[in-house]
């Protein structure tokens, strides 16, 4: 997968929702609501390690160890889940 690392961006006010975790934006410290984002279960899982700089390959074991899932199934569902995160700047690649 690479040797990409990844972190969240700062700016975020985050609310735990059963399993899934919604991220609201701050902007000069006022909540933008018009830009909200829900992740899912595997999304709030992926986020919550990301509290430091992780390399997509450290993601991947994880989501492997984690869930019933292929190695395969899980490196497509993470490459989803990045792509749309870094271009939604939720978080940054190092």
């Amino acid at each position: 997968m690479g040797e990409q690392f990844y972190k969240r961006s700062k700016g975020f006010v985050e609310k735990k929702i059963g399993d899934d975790l919604v991220l609201v934006p701050l902007a000069n410290s006022v909540v933008q609501m018009e830009k909200v984002f829900s992740l899912n279960e595997l999304g709030t899982f992926v986020y919550s390690l990301m509290e430091k700089c992780i390399s997509a390959d450290e993601l991947l074991r994880n989501i492997v160890s984690q869930f019933d899932v292929s190695k395969e199934e899980a490196k497509g569902d993470l490459n989803t889940f990045l792509s749309e995160a870094v271009n939604n700047k939720i978080i940054e690649v190092y």
